[in-house]
């Protein structure tokens, strides 16, 4: 990572009710209910910028974008500045980005679905895109 780079490092689905989360490829099993959506992202110690940020969810099965219910709020949509919170600092070398937002339930069961994370800077310095592994409602 250089001091004035960031990146998209994971972005993945786990069980609402787990204490560490975990990836699950059936994350609101058995129940039906929420699943959690978690994003993590690195920058530079020197970045101090706004940037963008937009998580969105396709149903595979239907090669179409899943219901709005699936689509996370907060820190995970919409404008953000570097070091700033959410960011939390970790040490010298880089800040750290680690949210989970609840989702859901899903409105249609048995789709397998997908999570796409894109982080850009408006002068187009800083781009990164990430995609969740697919996954599977019941």
């Amino acid at each position: 990572m250089n001091f004035n780079d960031a990146e998209i490092t994971s972005l993945y689905v786990s069980d609402l009710g787990t204490p560490i989360d975990i990836e699950n490829d059936a994350p609101n099993a058995p129940s039906g209910g929420q699943y959690n959506v978690t994003l993590e992202m690195v920058a530079g110690p020197a970045l101090t910028g706004t940037y963008n940020l937009a998580v969105t969810c396709s149903d595979l099965t239907l090669t179409a974008p899943a219901p709005t219910v699936q689509i996370p709020g907060g820190a995970l949509n919409g404008t953000g500045t570097f070091g700033a919170t959410p960011w939390t600092s970790a040490g010298l070398l880089a800040n750290v980005f680690n949210q989970t937002v609840p989702v859901g339930p899903a409105t249609v069961s048995g789709h397998v679905y997908q999570y796409t994370a894109a982080l850009w800077t408006d002068n187009g310095q800083i781009v990164s895109i990430k995609q969740s592994d697919p996954f599977i409602l019941v």
